[in-house]
């Protein structure tokens, strides 16, 4: 009678060569369903991974903006967007001798004036062209509404410093 108690109840199950094995059987149980909450272990790490990345990615994108480069582009596109063509030269001109003296506070290039500073600015790859380097050599020092600045085209001109800028700075 105490074992009655403690042990489920199960279908008396017949040897019977003629009774029905099926129908002693029980019904499947499917198994529960896979929760959302919480992921697999490897979730966490993909998860960590991508967090990292995202990290990564800011920082150097920091350090990007912190370079000489992207601060003198920055501070030309400032100069770029107003002005006229003198203005414009003139402020390049400032620009690329900060550039030059960022780079190497000893440079003799910083202190070149006229032709000498038109061939340093126009040599190399990267260099501007004669007539843009001839006017950054004199616009410094040219009049508001000189004659000079309207032979230029603005936008070679701002094309060719920011050229000029992101290879040398």
């Amino acid at each position: 009678m105490a074992q009655d108690l403690l042990l489920p109840q199960s279908p008396k199950v017949s040897l019977d060569p003629g009774a029905d094995p099926l129908a002693t059987l029980h019904d499947i149980h499917l198994p529960e369903a896979v929760p959302f909450w919480p992921p697999a272990p490897g979730w966490f790490a993909v998860a960590g991974l991508v967090l990292v990345a995202v990290l990564i990615g800011l920082f150097l994108e920091w350090r990007r903006r912190q370079t000489l480069s992207y601060r003198a582009l920055q501070a030309f596109k400032v100069v770029a967007r107003d002005g006229d063509t003198r203005a414009v030269g003139a402020a390049a001109a400032v620009l690329v001798r900060r550039v030059l003296l960022s780079r190497d506070p000893q440079s003799p290039a910083a202190a070149f004036t006229g032709a000498a500073f038109a061939r340093f600015v126009g040599a190399g790859p990267k260099g501007v062209p004669a007539d843009i380097a001839r006017f950054l050599a004199l616009a410094p020092y040219l009049p508001p509404g000189a004659p000079e600045a309207a032979e230029i085209d603005r936008a070679a001109l701002v094309a060719a410093v920011r050229r000029w800028i992101r290879g040398h700075a």
